[in-house]
């Protein structure tokens, strides 16, 4: 059982790094997966029909027409697209992608936490829960530096982000956030103009071999709403 329109196995855990060595986006290859084999070799395939995680249409729209030709039945919401259903782009002005140093934007992390602060903080909305989704690792480290010291400044938010926490906040990136979903999902791009505004074809993972399928995976985690 798989869907070869998601992510393959890769060789990130055969390289046999020290717990201290800096991951780069560059560590996690491609290998060949029994599913491929099988498609290959001619085995006959079932397709599913039914998407079920979305409690809004637009969360899967995307992938069910790029990925999936259509063939997905989904649930119509009574709801439409609102404050808390749905996908939702917010516009960082003053962020810019820090090409060829810290390869990090750092407005936009630092509006991904104050947007955690926010629910947080919010009674109705404190019991969705939440997962952040980042387009790099150095993206993922530092939003994980900020939570770090967000939660020094407010500690009565910790049991949130404890494992053990049914559902607790998480921060990964697109290679290891597959097989996880959330009430709502948190994307920092981070990729974009850099200082000077120039924009340069430098997507990350996106941009290698299979960069596709880490897209689908991406956009497929949220069962109530996409924040970008």
């Amino acid at each position: 059982v798989g869907d070869s329109k998601q992510l393959p196995p890769t060789t990130f855990f055969t390289r046999g790094l020290d717990d201290d060595d800096i991951l780069d986006d560059e560590d996690m290859t491609e290998v060949d997966s029994i599913l491929e084999e099988a498609v290959a070799s001619g085995i006959e395939q079932l397709a599913l029909g039914w998407h079920y995680r979305s409690r809004h249409e637009s969360l899967i729209t995307f992938s069910n027409h790029f990925y999936y030709d259509r063939r997905l039945n989904t649930f119509p919401s009574a709801a439409h697209q609102s404050d808390t259903l749905g996908v939702e782009y917010r516009h960082i002005p003053h962020g810019f992608y820090d090409r060829g140093r810290s390869r990090t934007n750092r407005a936009e992390a630092e509006a991904v936490v104050a947007e955690l602060v926010q629910r947080l903080q919010t009674e109705e909305r404190r019991t969705t829960s939440i997962g952040v989704v980042t387009f790099s690792m150095p993206q993922q480290r530092l939003i994980e530096n900020l939570v770090d010291d967000m939660l020094h400044a407010h500690p009565e938010f910790e049991s949130y982000f404890r494992t053990e926490t049914d559902e607790y906040i998480f921060v990964k990136n697109l290679e290891n956030v597959q097989g996880d979903e959330r009430d709502v999902m948190l994307f920092s791009i981070g990729y974009g103009p850099d200082r000077t505004g120039k924009v340069t074809m430098n997507f990350g993972p996106l941009n290698r071999q299979g960069g596709e399928r880490r897209l689908n995976v991406a956009i497929t985690r949220a069962r109530e709403k996409t924040l970008i």
